[in-house]
């Protein structure tokens, strides 16, 4: 028999994105349900296996994600079981969709903390949207109008404007994956996990020696940054969703970069091509997820407002991004 990394009984629980994970090993990241009698079933099985498991790579790949420079990223086929997923050199996972699993298969020479952010971070994303939830590539935070969530591409700036908020003393919901939800005639959106992926400059402006610090993983210099009271500044609640600022960058007319934030209102259309561009999505030749997104993304539009938010390139002026957003939530309330 093939030896697993860990081998714990009874299953470890934790509550992410809205769903019960039980897990054969500690996710550090995550905090535990202590309740010893729930009875509530889990929604996903994540199990650990050593290096040494065999796993018989898929003839054939629907899908190739490269970095800028070509590299592919992520490779993802279609199995009998369900869905397989390779992060080259570093780790390959599993998705049954009979039996709600997750097998993470890491490389050799992979650390723990860095399979734990491709499952948390990249693959548990992809599987939310197999199983019917809508992701958007995003972070959120809970203001007193509801829950606001910032998305864009990598690199937009989405978990500093987070972290923002966090330094001022509200609540963050999610990091880089913005689970919705329509419930009770609302679209709300789900909490994740405590934490937040900063750069070490940003951390440094926004909280200085404040809060605690791990790395994401081993090739990124980027932090998983804890705020100190994390009990008060993660909201473990689903939260009523108020407005969408896609975050992107702007020049003035005479070619400077803008010195204060700018918010307008994007079009429908553009709003839902926007939004259908930042999702999530495990298997594009899935017709019935694609039709329900198209069906939910359609909804949303029509009844969130969706902006389009450029922040300066300066820690200087959240202050005044802050305010900006919160001033336009209220207008829209």
């Amino acid at each position: 028999m093939t030896p697993e990394i860990y081998r714990q009984e009874p299953a470890i629980r934790y509550r992410a994105y809205g769903c019960i994970l039980s897990c054969n090993a500690p996710l550090q990241e995550l905090e535990q349900i202590r309740s010893a009698d729930s009875t509530e079933g889990a929604d996903l099985h994540i199990l650990f296996f050593s290096p040494d498991e065999r796993i018989p790579l898929p003839s054939a790949w629907y899908l190739t994600v490269s970095l800028a420079d070509g590299t592919p990223w992520l490779r993802c086929a279609t199995v009998s079981s369900g869905y397989f997923l390779q992060f080259p050199n570093l780790a390959s996972f599993v998705f049954d969709t009979s039996s709600d699993s997750i097998r993470c298969i890491p490389q050799a020479n992979t650390p723990p903390h860095t399979l734990h952010h491709l499952l948390l971070d990249q693959v548990l994303p992809l599987v939310l949207n197999s199983k019917g939830k809508e992701v958007l590539h995003g972070a959120a935070v809970v203001t007193p109008y509801g829950a606001c969530a910032f998305v864009g591409p990598t690199g937009a700036g989405k978990s500093t404007l987070a972290a923002s908020f966090l330094s001022a003393g509200y609540s963050v919901l999610t990091d880089d994956c913005v689970v919705l939800d329509a419930r009770d005639g609302n679209i709300v959106a789900l909490p994740a996990y405590p934490g937040l992926r900063l750069w070490d400059d940003a951390i440094a402006a926004l909280f200085g020696t404040t809060g605690s610090c791990a790395p994401v993983a081993h090739y990124t210099p980027k932090q998983r940054f804890t705020a100190a009271l994390s009990a008060t500044h993660f909201c473990s609640s689903a939260v009523p969703l108020a407005g969408i600022y896609v975050l992107g960058t702007s020049d003035a007319e005479d070619g400077r970069p803008t010195s204060t934030p700018e918010i307008r209102p994007l079009a429908g259309r553009e709003s839902f091509t926007t939004l259908l561009s930042l999702a999530f999505k495990l298997d594009i030749l899935d017709q019935r997820m694609l039709t329900r997104e198209f069906d939910f993304l359609h909804r949303l539009v029509t009844r969130i407002p969706v902006r389009r938010l450029t922040v300066p390139d300066s820690f200087a002026v959240f202050p005044a991004v802050r305010a900006a957003i919160l001033h336009d939530l209220a207008m829209s309330c």
